[in-house]
């Protein structure tokens, strides 16, 4: 995937049409508890593309293979937060869920950046497709993942951080 920030596809939804609208959600998402614990930050540069920063990698992130690699778990995380992010931007109003990962891991996960890097493939009424990379601090693509998530219409939780997320003001 084309890390360039030159040129801009398609927006995901007309709700986050816009860097600055983008932007503004990942204040929010960034500082939720479990992106602390994850130690991930979503980090947008284009309106068509999802990308998540691990940086720095901890010492807790590691351990594939019994090498100072990331663990594959860590790395299907990553998958999970870009991919399902894709899902939830497509269609903001429905409630969304990633029912499918399939990976491939192509080569150990080194140094001490990590980049997941989500695309939409297609939408549809219930479901929606997208595809991601992983790559290592020295840009080389280590990973990649398509994935589903399932989309329903219906009420959401009403909870203070999901109602944060879909841009609306939470009174107190």
């Amino acid at each position: 995937m084309s890390h360039s920030s030159d040129s801009q596809g398609r927006p995901f939804s007309e709700a986050y049409a816009t860097l600055g609208s983008l932007h503004a959600l990942s204040t929010v998402w960034n500082a939720s508890p479990p992106m602390e614990r994850l130690g991930a930050r979503l980090v947008f540069e284009r309106v068509d593309r999802v990308r998540a920063v691990l940086d720095p990698v901890q010492g807790y992130h590691r351990g594939g293979i019994g090498t100072d690699a990331v663990n594959g778990a860590v790395l299907a995380g990553l998958f999970d937060l870009v991919i399902g992010t894709v899902g939830w931007l497509s269609r903001p109003d429905a409630r969304s869920a990633t029912v499918s990962l399939s990976m491939l891991f192509l080569r150990p996960t080194r140094g001490d950046l990590v980049v997941a890097e989500a695309r939409l493939l297609r939408s549809g009424m219930n479901l929606m497709f997208a595809a991601a990379e992983i790559s290592g601090e020295d840009g080389t693509v280590t990973a990649r993942c398509d994935g589903t998530v399932a989309l329903a219409r219906g009420k959401t939780t009403g909870d203070d951080f999901s109602e944060r997320m879909r841009g609306r003001e939470v009174k107190r």
